[in-house]
Parts: C-alpha cells; structure tokens; sequence
C-alpha cells in the first residue's frame, strides 16, 4: 500500500501506491478520501495515551511531567506508524479484501 516499507522515512511518508498491485483496486476511492483517517488515528493515538498513562499508573507514583513526557514521547515515535495503521484501517472500512478475486 506505501511505496517505502520503513515509515520512519518522514520524506516519503505520504507516498502511496495507485493501486493494489494484485487486484488492480484503486486506493484513492474519491478526492480527500483518507481525510476520515484522521479519527481513525486519532483513536490510535489516545488508546496508545491510555496505555502509556494505565502503565505508569500500576508502575509507581509519578510527577505529572513525568506523565506529559512519556506520552509525548510515545506518541511522537509511534506517529509514523500510527499514519499507516489509520489509513489501513480507514480503506478496510470501505473495501473489502478478498485475496482470491483478481481482476
């Protein structure tokens, strides 16, 4: 689906295929297509602040910065990939995969 594999290449992070290369199925189903995917990472990202927040909670007795920084820090170095996640799952909302059916 994204032209590069590693998604820490922050050059090339909107870089997608047309297309699958198997099916021939279009990614870019209408103009501004993947603007939806912006809720869908949006969820990522508090499920991945709740996690980090539970954590640290059960872990011991922590200053609020220390809070701030680590889901700061969370959030920021998994972006990247929270991107991909997004629009994978925005575009599985819509198009069903079936991996015996080729055009």
């Amino acid at each position: 689906m994204f032209e590069k594999r590693n998604p820490y290449i922050l050059k090339n992070i909107w870089d997608m295929h047309d297309g699958c290369s198997n099916c021939g199925q279009r990614y870019q189903l209408e103009p501004s297509f993947f603007y939806g995917a912006m809720y869908v990472n949006y969820g990522i990202t508090i499920g991945i602040a709740l996690t980090i927040a539970a954590i640290m909670m059960i872990s011991g007795s922590w200053e609020k910065w220390h809070y701030l920084a680590a889901i700061s820090a969370g959030i920021i170095g998994l972006a990247p990939i929270t991107f991909r996640i997004g629009r994978m799952v925005w575009i599985n909302m819509f198009v069903g995969y079936k991996p015996d059916e080729s055009d």
